[in-house]
């Protein structure tokens, strides 16, 4: 695995994100847990913005179409979030998995009993495959300060909102991380995290 510099770069967090094409490409199979949904729809009632996309409730662990998460996470990031740009709100958004996932029993026994940074990270990559079909991902330690993970199948916004999410959990380990990524694809991507 190699961790040569020339290869990592920071998202492209200044690149223009075309939301709702990318919300029209997400797969009409893929599903996401409702407890995500729920959790961003939220936010934004917290804020005092009325959603026109979200449904009245939804189920912790019963799945819905990724393409509707994906158009509540457009829509709240650009009506509750409008002073930052899609990606850098989507960026944000991401952030708070850890604690979404930890609201739960099975978050908090999967992410609750990891320690350190390496573990979290493979713990995060485990929930994906109980969260949101399909995804696939690898986490391989680079170093005692570094991981790659190896992120496939990713339909909701891999280059902003997943760098958030693998950043929250960076900072649910208790650690100062950094995050550089090498795309092959919309949906396919390394994540270089460091600490």
């Amino acid at each position: 695995m190699s961790t040569n510099p020339g290869l990592w770069k920071e998202a492209p967090w200044s690149s223009p994100l075309d939301g709702d094409a990318l919300v029209r490409a997400v797969p009409e199979d893929a599903t996401m847990t409702g407890m995500f949904l729920d959790a961003v729809a939220k936010m934004a009632r917290d804020k005092g913005v009325k959603l026109v996309s979200t449904r009245d409730r939804y189920v912790a662990f019963q799945p819905y179409p990724l393409r509707e998460h994906c158009a509540v996470l457009v829509e709240v990031a650009r009506t509750a979030m409008p002073e930052l740009s899609l990606r850098a709100a989507l960026r944000k958004i991401g952030r708070g998995a850890p604690h979404v996932l930890m609201q739960s029993t099975v978050g908090r026994v999967v992410l609750g009993s990891a320690e350190g940074p390496i573990d979290m990270l493979r713990a995060m990559a485990t929930s994906y495959s109980m969260h949101m079909r399909p995804s696939s991902l690898v986490v391989e330690r680079a170093d005692e300060r570094s991981a790659v993970v190896r992120l496939s199948d990713i339909h909701n916004f891999l280059d902003s909102h997943n760098v958030g999410v693998f950043e929250g959990v960076l900072r649910h380990a208790g650690v100062h991380g950094n995050l550089l990524i090498r795309s092959y694809s919309r949906t396919a991507a390394d994540f270089l995290c460091t600490w």
